[in-house]
């Protein structure tokens, strides 16, 4: 069924339902490991995927704004 959907609509879908669900499991992860342990490597990691996964969100978001 995915090869029936156009390449424009599964990019949309993708930025639209994938995005903030993952970016909300790496932020609860994140959240997570700094409760446990704010040095350990596997916090920071994480702290630098969540901040990645909000600038790519921020990122895509303005652009909806713009067109």
């Amino acid at each position: 069924m995915w090869l029936f959907i156009t390449k424009k609509f599964r990019t949309w879908l993708l930025l639209t339902v994938g995005l903030p669900l993952t970016r909300l499991a790496v932020h609860r992860l994140a959240m997570a490991a700094d409760r446990h342990d704010e040095s350990a490597r596997t916090a920071r990691a994480l702290r630098k995927a969540d901040a990645a996964m909000t600038a790519v969100s921020r990122r895509t978001s303005r652009r909806k704004v713009r067109r």
